[in-house]
């Protein structure tokens, strides 16, 4: 079993429009268990556990029920006893499959996906819930869309247990999507101009100016995909 640790979230006031989120926001009301809040079908990767298999640099694979959690940023299994555990030890980790899809854990980025495959490197995407904004409470026991708190703390104990967010206005939950480049030794690079030229540091000169000729929008994934695209065909 995992030990506690504190996620916290620090976001000032933005716009609730979402365009780039996979869900509609989620909205929490003041002091309701967060273990409970969001729901089921929202808080899982896949609608139900499915067959994978964990791969360990120093130790031999295991098989069990996979699923990865938006909400805690963790990839579970179920037990023998049909609990839902968080997996633990994760930096002994080499790789998760889950059905088709290929999970990294990084220490300082936590649990990954690959979401497409090229020569010299890997789009891979972190998705966990955020909280999009926090509402104080008004005159009559109303939350108020008006004002916003800065900071947020979540108490995670691991194995699906989550304690009451500490706040007494609403909280609006967003699915945030948190893309990075991984090289095939699993070494994260920013998704910038910058981090495809350490990338691929031999065609700085043809990147610059591929850059410079396109519009792109480096939060998009399919840009994202276009430009490891053509990085990945420049000569070797």
């Amino acid at each position: 079993m995992k030990t506690g640790i504190i996620l916290s979230f620090i976001f000032g006031v933005f716009s609730l429009a979402l365009q780039a989120q996979d869900t509609k926001a989620i909205r929490v009301k003041a002091d309701t268990d967060l273990k409970y809040a969001i729901p089921v079908a929202e808080r899982y990767r896949y609608p139900q556990f499915k067959e994978g298999t964990v791969s360990f640099f120093n130790a031999a694979p295991a098989t069990a029920k996979l699923n990865y959690n938006f909400q805690l940023g963790e990839v579970q299994f179920l037990s023998l006893t049909k609990d839902t555990l968080s997996l633990a030890n994760e930096k002994t980790i080499k790789q998760i499959q889950i059905g088709e899809n290929i999970f990294y854990y990084d220490v300082a980025h936590g649990y990954v996906e690959r979401i497409a495959t090229y020569p010299k490197a890997y789009l891979v995407v972190k998705t966990m819930f955020k909280v999009a904004a926090v509402e104080k409470m008004a005159a009559m026991g109303k939350s108020s869309a008006t004002s916003s708190i800065r900071e947020v703390n979540m108490l995670s104990t691991g194995n699906s247990s989550v304690q009451k967010l500490a706040s007494k206005g609403d909280i609006v939950f967003s699915k945030d999507k948190l893309y990075f480049l991984m090289d095939l030794n699993h070494r994260f690079y920013k998704t910038t101009k910058g981090g495809f030229l350490k990338l691929f540091p031999t065609h700085k000169k043809a990147i610059e100016d591929y850059f410079k000729a396109e519009n792109l929008d480096l939060e998009n994934e399919d840009h994202l995909k276009k430009i490891l695209q053509f990085c990945s065909e420049l000569p070797q």
